[in-house]
């Protein structure tokens, strides 16, 4: 059993150990928006244990100014059933979303033999370190790893914040997401993977890029296995390319769909999904967005617009803007003006909503 952490020892968790607060003001606020009040805790309690662990729909909402449902659920079947990494073509199930109309999900097919991982997998998310069967130990000479509560089976590497929670979506790891890794690891061999816990907006000190794993002092969560596709020092040399392919991960099975049918489709929550059909917005409408980066939402108004009216896109980061711009004329949208930082007063004139 591991040691408790010191400010000399890395904090590892498993995802099942994260725990998610509210200042103490807004969880009140938002207990009492329940009718009944006895009902409140151990609600919003549930919503936080689901938080922890991602969904197990994967979502891709179609960019209806440039494609169709039809067009992008066969594209995804063609991807995922020809695709090497898939177990199984008969994997998942892809299909039209029961309400929202341009809306692709992509879920498990339970009924699948196939799927028997599904229950490694989730055992995966109360592990701080891969389930170690054969009593294997690969560092012999350093007894203390295990008080620190590395992995004594295999090596290891610690990827960041964004580049974690796109592997629990699916994503394999690319070189530039890699911070810190064991020594000695080597093309084809299978290793652990942990997201550094670190906000991107956090003042302590951020993690340099190639540090070795035995001087990382940070917080971390395991998120699974992965089998490397180059050797340590390729992962910080290279400034592109894949770095480790997972084969396991803390969570539901997800595909792996980067840069697939890029424009015709994005990957968002559900949740982003329902805020443009909710606002409801009509060709020939005048929107403004007044927190418009990345740009998610902003696509999507302009998708269900059909790319008639005009769409007022404000955010107070000119990089975000310039970025979330970008991206909205790569998906061939036309009715965009964006502006950065610009006050309520000065552009609601002639907006609808």
């Amino acid at each position: 059993m591991s040691q408790p952490p010191t400010d000399e020892s890395p904090e590892i968790l498993s995802l099942n150990d994260l725990q998610i607060t509210l200042p103490q003001d807004v969880y009140n606020h938002l207990a009492t928006q329940y009718s009944v009040l006895d009902t409140a805790t151990p609600h919003i309690d549930k919503i936080f244990e689901c938080m922890k662990s991602s969904p197990s729909d994967t979502c891709c909402r179609v960019n209806l100014i440039q494609s169709s449902v039809e067009e992008v659920i066969v594209g995804l079947k063609d991807h995922i059933f020809s695709s090497t990494e898939s177990q199984s073509h008969d994997g998942y199930i892809v299909q039209r979303h029961e309400t929202l109309p341009d809306l692709v999900v992509i879920r498990e097919n339970r009924e699948t033999p196939q799927q028997n991982n599904d229950t490694a997998d989730r055992m995966l998310y109360s592990c701080s370190v891969p389930p170690n069967t054969k009593c294997n130990n690969i560092f012999p000479n350093w007894p203390k790893r295990v008080d620190m509560g590395w992995p004594m089976s295999h090596r290891a590497i610690v990827v960041d914040r964004f580049c974690g929670e796109a592997v629990l979506r699916g994503a394999n790891v690319f070189v530039r997401g890699v911070l810190s890794a064991d020594s000695g690891i080597a093309p084809d061999e299978e290793i652990a993977v942990y997201a550094d816990l670190r906000s991107p907006n956090a003042k302590s000190k951020s993690v340099p890029r190639g540090l070795v794993l035995e001087s990382y002092i940070g917080k971390c969560a395991f998120l699974g296995m992965g089998i490397s596709c180059c050797k340590r020092s390729d992962y910080f040399a290279q400034s592109s390319g894949l770095g480790v392919r997972m084969i396991q991960i803390a969570g539901p099975p997800q595909p792996s769909l980067n840069s697939i049918l890029t424009g015709k489709m994005m990957l968002q929550n559900l949740p982003s999904v329902c805020v443009a059909h909710a606002l409801n917005p009509q060709p020939g409408e005048a929107i403004l967005d007044m927190c418009a980066a990345p740009g998610g939402k902003t696509t999507h108004v302009a998708s269900l617009m059909n790319n008639e009216g005009m769409i007022i896109a404000n955010d107070k980061s000119r990089k975000k803007m310039v970025r979330a711009a970008q991206d909205f004329f790569s998906i061939h949208g036309s009715i965009l003006y964006y502006s950065i930082g610009i006050g309520l007063d000065e552009i609601v004139t002639g907006v609808g909503r």
